[in-house]
């Protein structure tokens, strides 16, 4: 989360000037080229990235909370044999996550002008859904006396369905170093799903219980350190059980598999065969770390509930911001 002085004091008079009343607390999207601010169509999995502005006009700004709808929910759909029997009551349900519960401290003095209860600008940089359907991503920020304001849009992702028994999808996780300590964030990522979610989403200081049912969907962390990007289960980074309760266990495998091997691979089968013919990586006798990663390296795995997979890593970038961009195959 970061403020830009002048850039609120610049977005403060060209929304002021937009208001007609003052409301006790106002909430606005950015609009600009590559921002993602009203209902659109986006493609699987794509980065989009939100500017919130939000001023209190009467009383302090304390809370934003953002929530997002999937419709239908994020699991992909395993079509039953003959197809023709699928029944479409059967779909997945609406899911909602909490994707963000946090207090905030609003900026007082950032504009020439400042209203009473603070600015405060939140950038949200974020990965679309990995299965077709809608989410509606709604803002909320509320002041001191119990007023807020609260903004939505819905995105709709359209992708090409498919008969088969695994769900793939292709995504880029960018674990980001913070400025205070050199040290990265963390990723999460649900494998079932394709959804990934920052720390924010899983682990918080304020509202802790929200972040729950978020927690039972991630399989694997990915870390960034001084030997280079690694995935881990959340079992091995050992969270505490008041944080996070019942980590998943997700088994990782080094595997001989080529890039053209996993292409091939389109089965079940394929990939437990992969998945036993492995080896553990190197001082992970607990199979939950694959250690640092390389370019063209495919990872075979297993989710608590034993569904089998595979990961490519399709490239591994380090510097100031390192990005490791995969595909993956996971049973349904």
């Amino acid at each position: 989360m970061r403020f830009y002085p002048l850039f609120l004091l610049l977005l403060s008079g060209l929304l002021g000037a937009c208001s007609k009343t003052a409301a006790p607390v106002q909430l606005d999207f950015v609009g600009a080229a590559g921002l993602t601010s009203g209902n659109a169509t986006v493609g699987s999995n794509d980065t989009l990235t939100t500017r919130a502005y939000a001023r209190g006009n009467d009383n302090q700004l304390t809370r934003l909370r953002i929530t997002v709808t999937y419709e239908p929910g994020l699991n992909p759909i395993l079509y039953p044999v003959p197809i023709s029997s699928f029944d479409p009551n059967a779909a997945p349900g609406p899911q909602t996550i909490v994707y963000l519960d946090s207090l905030i401290t609003p900026l007082l003095d950032a504009s020439s002008n400042p209203p009473r209860g603070g600015e405060h600008l939140f950038i949200n940089r974020f990965s679309a859904r990995a299965t077709s359907g809608t989410e509606l991503w709604q803002y909320t920020v509320s002041d001191n006396a119990g007023g807020s304001a609260t903004r939505a849009y819905r995105l709709t992702v359209r992708k090409a369905d498919s008969a088969a028994v695994f769900h793939s999808y292709s995504l880029s996780l960018r674990p980001r170093a913070t400025a205070n300590s050199g040290t990265a964030s963390r990723v999460f990522l649900s494998l079932g799903t394709g959804l990934l979610l920052p720390k924010y989403s899983v682990l918080s200081k304020q509202f802790q219980a929200d972040l729950w049912p978020n927690q039972r969907l991630v399989d694997l962390v990915c870390m960034v350190g001084s030997n280079g990007l690694t995935l881990e289960a959340p079992a091995h980074i050992r969270p505490r059980t008041e944080q996070w309760p019942n980590p998943r266990v997700t088994r990782l495998r080094r595997t001989s598999v080529s890039a053209d091997d996993f292409d091939k691979a389109l089965t079940v089968n394929d990939f437990s065969s992969a998945f036993n013919g492995g080896q553990l990586f190197a001082n992970s006798l607990d199979s939950l770390t694959t250690g640092a990663l390389n370019k063209n390296q495919v990872v075979a795995f297993k989710t608590t509930e034993g569904k089998a997979g595979l990961l490519l890593v399709s490239d591994a970038v380090l510097g100031t911001s390192p990005v490791l961009t995969c595909r993956v195959k996971v049973q349904k």
